[in-house]
């Protein structure tokens, strides 16, 4: 069984993912593993987070009237991100993870620049067929070293110019997708143990209880301004996360 403590701090950490997510529709990722990474180290962050993230993605992707359309449309840049997890979650366990620990931070950063400077790419529709696959094999690099699925696949989905639901529940299907892949390349390279499996499955209970409030918090706050606030405060871990890996990595 994992540690009272553990749960705890686990508990805490999704129950506010959780909010954040409800509020303002993303950040899961970003806030578990963010967190997570300063406490328990990324590999293990990066266990952790996958049954709520398979849990409150696979809904989100599959249950939507776009599935169908979707999958054609871009399933040469889901399968892709899918299987390329596995080089990357294969360099995870090879390397001091100190330097994943430093590209997470520094994605992290990258990421709230470009939402707080509302940087808007476009790619034309006759460029996804050769981009799909490049821009899968990345995303799935990314997510295997680091866990974090936002960059650049979230941000490619958006250049594309989907509608609102249709981007939501693109997200939810790469998501998810992702997910499995990220489960099946750890528990290959032994990253995965039964304590962490189980304070995994028990983060469930406080990531859905986060939603549920943050969705209701939604209607009586302003959206804009806590997004401000979240953006400031993820850049600021993502940047803890940068300096600390550093330093790390300087008295090795």
């Amino acid at each position: 069984m994992p540690d009272l403590s553990l749960l705890i701090i686990v508990g805490v950490i999704f129950l506010l993912a959780g909010i954040v997510k409800g509020m303002v529709g993303f950040g899961l990722p970003l806030i578990s593993i963010g967190l997570m990474t300063t406490i328990v180290g990324l590999p293990a962050a990066m266990a952790l987070f996958l049954v709520p993230a398979f849990g409150t993605n696979l809904w989100q992707g599959f249950a939507g009237a776009h599935t169908a359309r979707l999958f054609k449309r871009y399933w040469t840049f889901f399968i892709p991100t899918m299987f390329f997890t596995w080089p990357g979650t294969l360099a995870l366990s090879r390397f001091d993870t100190n330097y994943m620990s430093a590209l997470l931070g520094f994605l992290l950063c990258l990421y709230v620049l470009l939402s707080m400077t509302r940087s808007q790419f476009v790619v034309p529709s006759r460029l996804e067929k050769p981009l799909n696959p490049l821009v899968g094999v990345v995303s799935g690099l990314l997510a295997g070293m680091t866990g974090a699925f936002t960059m650049p696949g979230v941000v490619y989905l958006q250049s594309t110019q989907l509608k609102r639901d249709q981007l939501v529940q693109a997200m939810g299907m790469l998501f998810t997708l992702s997910t499995i892949g990220l489960g099946l390349s750890m528990g290959s390279q032994n990253l995965l143990s039964l304590d962490l499996g189980i304070a995994s499955l028990f983060a469930v209970i406080p990531t859905f209880a986060g939603l549920m409030i943050g969705t209701r918090l939604r209607k009586r706050t302003s959206e804009e301004s806590f997004r401000q606030v979240f953006l400031l405060a993820l850049g600021a871990l993502g940047l803890y996360i940068v300096i600390r890996s550093v330093l790390a990595l300087s008295a090795a």
